[in-house]
């Protein structure tokens, strides 16, 4: 199964960003993971949508488009229009229409995934997942980091796996996101997992450079 490589840009040096993404470019990362937030949905602001007609500009690396604004099917259609070949994720708690806007994302030319906070039941995805093309399993709360990766979070993993492959979509992506490092990398990926938003925990403001941690977390993903 295809391992994806989703290093979080916002974790790189924002005043260079043209930079980091070289830097990605060269460490073969999988997808770009860009995060929306405002203060709907989390408890701080991040990437503003401007962003991501030139970031599709300087680079061929595909965006992850990871949504966590309540309602997006008030600004959704300006945003589509520069989003052809990525992944683009709404939260399951943030709308009452999502698989309408699921299917508006994949009309755009786009991947529609969906995204489920440490609290949200697996079970809500049920009518969703035929929908989407990729799974996300926040380890904690969207915008606030992560929680101790545990017993109950390694087994949604493993029912997200399962849920997929029971609706037929053997070559979902499940995606986990926040605070993985190369440890949680490694035990999320035997319960099924197939991409990892990579950040402070693993790749950014190590020792090693990005691109070296890149290709050292490839390595043992594919081992």
């Amino acid at each position: 199964m295809k391992q994806y490589l989703c290093p979080s840009i916002m974790c790189g040096d924002l005043l260079n960003l043209e930079r980091e993404i070289r830097t990605l470019e060269k460490g073969r990362a999988d997808l770009i993971h860009f995060d929306m937030m405002d203060t709907t949905f989390t408890v701080q602001t991040m990437l503003p949508a401007i962003l991501i007609p030139q970031i599709r500009k300087a680079t061929q690396i595909p965006l992850d488009i990871h949504v966590m604004i309540r309602n997006p099917e008030t600004f959704l259609d300006e945003l589509l229009k520069s989003c052809k070949g990525c992944f683009v994720q709404l939260h399951i708690e943030s709308t009452n229409r999502i698989n309408l806007l699921l299917e508006k994302i994949r009309e755009a030319g786009a991947y529609p995934g969906i995204a489920l906070n440490s609290g949200t039941p697996l079970s809500l995805l049920e009518e969703t997942v035929p929908h989407v093309e990729l799974i996300n399993v926040i380890l904690g709360n969207a915008g606030l980091g992560a929680q101790r990766l545990d017993a109950q979070l390694l087994d949604k993993v493993k029912r997200a796996r399962a849920l997929a492959d029971s609706a037929g979509k053997k070559d979902m992506v499940i995606q986990v996101d926040g605070g993985v490092s190369f440890e949680t990398a490694l035990a999320v990926q035997r319960e099924g997992a197939n991409a990892y938003v990579l950040g402070t925990k693993s790749i950014y403001g190590q020792e090693r450079g990005t691109e070296e941690k890149l290709d050292e977390l490839r390595m043992l993903l594919e081992a």
